[in-house]
């Protein structure tokens, strides 16, 4: 059908309904997606269909197949999209709730122009390229320390970078609530754990005064449990022990894939010191370098 499409014998209006047909079932059938997420999807990709249709090459595999792969990747930028939409929706609930705006005209304003992604900055022709990359990896550095990031260092950033300030201490505070979130999930850990160890203490103190020996095998068998649950949690703790910013914290404040954090955190290390450097403490180093 595509491809009849292709060699011109038939309009894209003939096959459109298939295709959209089948893209907005796509979510229900893979995700279980509901109604209302199907069809915010099918918005989200409806422009692209055309061009998938007169970009699509049959190699072998019908144009499902290829359908398939694209869809899956959409979903993803989908999915991306509509977190980078729910957290500025929260920051923005809690500049409201703090009275920072002066009146509802600034309010409106604020939250249509509200943007988590870093536009770069208008650069000259030459070492355009080369600027722009070394300004996003700085930018990556210092939001990789948040709690070092004064009014006065992000206004420095600002100017070495040439991202506006208003938007490094946005990305600034998200990065932080990331942050929290760890410590929080952290505590709760602890504190189930804890739990645990008391469910225990009770259970050895009924175990001595229980003439019953079947129960006293179903207590101890009931400790063994809780013990194992102790394992498991303290599994959980020792591997989110480090409340540090990640590069998938990175990725989602600034809504950029995880790989280009990745990427240019190595080469900037690389750059500065010749070789590859596996700690991440001299990256904050320069970012304090920046306050002499």
């Amino acid at each position: 059908m595509v491809i009849s499409y292709q060699q011109g014998k038939v309009s894209y209006d003939a096959i459109s309904g298939y295709i959209c047909i089948y893209v907005y079932d796509y979510p229900r059938r893979t995700k279980h997606w509901d109604q209302d997420r199907c069809s915010d999807f099918f918005v989200f990709i409806h422009p692209r269909l055309k061009k998938m249709a007169d970009s699509f090459v049959f190699t072998g595999y019908p144009f499902e197949a290829y359908l398939n792969v694209t869809l899956k990747h959409q979903m993803n930028s989908f999915l991306r999209k509509m977190q980078e939409k729910e957290l500025k929706e929260s920051l923005f609930c809690r500049m409201c709730a703090s009275g920072s705006l002066e009146d509802e005209g600034s309010f409106y304003k604020i939250y249509d122009t509200f943007n988590y992604e870093i536009k770069e900055p208008d650069l000259t022709y030459r070492s355009r390229i080369t600027q722009a990359r070394m300004r996003k990896r700085l930018l990556f550095i210092a939001l990789s320390n948040p709690y070092s990031l004064d009014d006065n260092l992000i206004a420095q950033v600002s100017e070495i970078t040439g991202y506006s300030a208003d938007c490094i201490s946005r990305a600034c505070l998200a990065v932080k609530d990331k942050i929290q979130e760890k410590r929080d999930a952290l505590q709760h850990m602890r504190e189930t754990r804890n739990s645990y160890y008391f469910q225990i203490l009770v259970i050895q103190s009924r175990i001595m005064n229980e003439p019953d020996s079947e129960k006293r095998i179903w207590l101890e068998e009931e400790i063994h449990r809780l013990r194992l649950r102790i394992e498991r949690v303290s599994k959980k703790i020792k591997a989110k022990l480090s409340c540090l910013v990640s590069h998938q914290d990175l990725a989602q404040v600034l809504g950029i894939p995880k790989g280009t954090i990745d990427y240019s955190i190595f080469a900037i290390r690389r750059k500065r010191n010749g070789q590859k450097i596996r700690g991440s403490s001299e990256d904050r180093q320069f970012l304090h370098s920046l306050r002499q």
